[in-house]
């Protein structure tokens, strides 16, 4: 898994959390906490798509044949 993946999966995840705290919690402050989280929502999806743009592009891989031994190594 790529750094990109595991770091969008990361930022899924915390989200996952903060909708379920905001069923659960459901205090004024609590509320208010999770909205400061949610707005920089965006601020993270950008930067995501930073890191997926700094990723090297994965090596193309080409297959060539098993060169042959010439000689024998029979003595």
């Amino acid at each position: 898994m790529s750094d990109y993946n595991k770091y969008v999966e990361a930022v899924n995840k915390i989200y996952e959390i903060v909708a379920k705290m905001r069923i659960n919690y459901i205090d004024q402050d609590n509320i208010g906490l999770l909205d400061q989280i949610e707005e920089n929502k965006q601020v993270v999806i950008d930067s995501a798509k930073l890191f997926k743009a700094a990723q090297p592009a994965a090596p193309t891989t080409t297959q060539t044949a098993p060169q042959q031994q010439t000689g024998s190594s029979e003595g």
